[in-house]
């Protein structure tokens, strides 16, 4: 090129040069670009080439074109060079990016999962063997009805609808199921993707968790709670509700029977002489005879809304809803009647068996009154039947005058009593 002078080839070397920068890197270009300035030099010195084509040109003349040649071709591979080596740069940061990423799924417990909104996977990562014996290449052609238990598609297909139209992210737990039958309990997190450019959905991002020892230490915390919350409303010695389960039942029954208007009856419950029958007998034997007394009470009192509880000391309550005062009263009567057969013997009891007074009251609720109301009832009803002798029932509002008529209990041969 540099040797004739017919016509002005040197022009062709720039696409050479930029072919040797590819092909072989910075290093060549630069010999190669010497090689064509020592070349392109020694020619022109003598007077050979294109550069020395025009004879009014000065002797400097063709020596600065050939430098400048030579410069542009320089700023020429400076310039590719340098969009090369960013365009190595980024081509480098993305593939460390995708190596990470590629790290990260195939060394996560969690499952990566890019979804559709049918929910169609087009990426899930090899944790899902893990979890559900199902490889990633199975996996993928399974959708959300197939997997996911039958109960928890309905809120899966409300979360998908969410994530079409304003929801963002979601988080919810749902069961999938394995290949060697059965399911396993999974939290699943879910993110919109959206095209920044065009303004559509992409799909999914899934994050899948195993929460399966999560659930069972929910479980056995919730077991551990009701447990907790069970001995918090049971009396340790007789096994039956303590005064707090007595006051919130009757708080809740004396709701609904206000909204009912329906009777609500209580009878209380007192041991006679019961200090006497401790100090005889000693507190093992006082505790036994507090548990026969409960036992009895309950076996009478045994419809599924009646509550027995002990009150307190040697006093048991029993509520009975939506029962009037001739059914407490035989309730009442059922319980002396049904602790009388068990003779348990009271040697200080004029009647020298363990017996019991009870005190009856009915109410239905009104607005304004408080459910103290009945138990203070029936608390007059139970100092009734003490200062009336013991061994019998009495309503509330009844005085020993008012019972001078009640059918009296039938009790063996050491004494008797008199209920309503």
């Amino acid at each position: 090129m540099f040797s004739q002078t017919n016509a002005p080839l040197p022009f062709v070397l720039y696409p050479l040069l930029l072919l040797i920068l590819l092909r072989l890197g910075m290093g060549w270009a630069a010999m190669a670009t010497l090689f064509v300035a020592a070349v392109g030099g020694w020619y022109t010195a003598h007077g050979e080439g294109p550069f020395a084509l025009s004879n009014s040109l000065s002797p400097l003349e063709p020596s600065i074109l050939l430098q400048v040649f030579i410069a542009c071709g320089m700023l020429m591979l400076l310039s590719a060079s340098a969009v090369l080596e960013n365009r190595r740069a980024e081509e480098h940061r993305l593939q460390e990016m995708a190596s990470l990423h590629a790290l990260v799924a195939e060394h996560s417990r969690d499952i990566i999962m890019l979804v559709d909104f049918d929910g169609r996977p087009r990426y899930i990562s090899p944790a899902v063997h893990t979890l559900t014996g199902w490889k990633p290449d199975e996996t993928m052609r399974r959708g959300f009805a197939e997997v996911v238990h039958p109960e928890d598609l309905a809120k899966m297909g409300a979360l998908m609808d969410r994530l079409r139209t304003d929801t963002e992210a979601a988080t919810i737990e749902y069961r999938v199921k394995r290949r060697s039958g059965g399911y396993v309990w999974v939290e699943g997190s879910f993110r919109t993707l959206r095209d920044s450019t065009a303004g559509g959905h992409l799909g999914i991002l899934q994050m899948v968790r195993d929460i399966t020892e999560r659930k069972r230490v929910q479980q056995q915390l919730q077991n551990a709670y009701h447990t907790v919350e069970a001995l918090a409303l049971t009396d340790a010695l007789t096994g039956l509700g303590n005064r707090r389960h007595f006051d919130q039942f009757l708080t809740i029954e004396w709701r609904r029977c206000l909204r009912e208007r329906q009777p609500l009856s209580m009878l209380l419950i007192d041991a006679d002489l019961f200090k006497s029958y401790n100090d005889t007998y000693g507190h093992l034997r006082g505790d036994s005879c507090l548990k026969q007394i409960a036992e009895v009470a309950a076996g009478v009192a045994g419809r599924p809304g009646d509550l027995v509880a002990r009150f307190g000391g040697e006093e048991f309550a029993i509520l009975l809803p939506n029962t009037g005062k001739d059914g407490a009263a035989q309730v009442a009567n059922a319980v002396c009647e049904a602790l009388h057969c068990r003779r348990l013997p009271h040697q200080c009891n004029p009647f020298g068996i363990v017996t019991v007074s009870v005190g009856c009251a009915t109410m239905v609720p009104s607005p304004g009154q408080h459910n103290v109301a009945l138990i203070d009832l029936a608390d007059q009803a139970l100092y009734t039947a003490k200062r009336s002798g013991r061994n019998r029932v009495c309503r509330e509002n009844t005085t020993p005058a008012d019972e001078k008529d009640a059918p009296a209990l039938e009790l063996p041969a050491t004494g008797t009593g008199r209920a309503l």
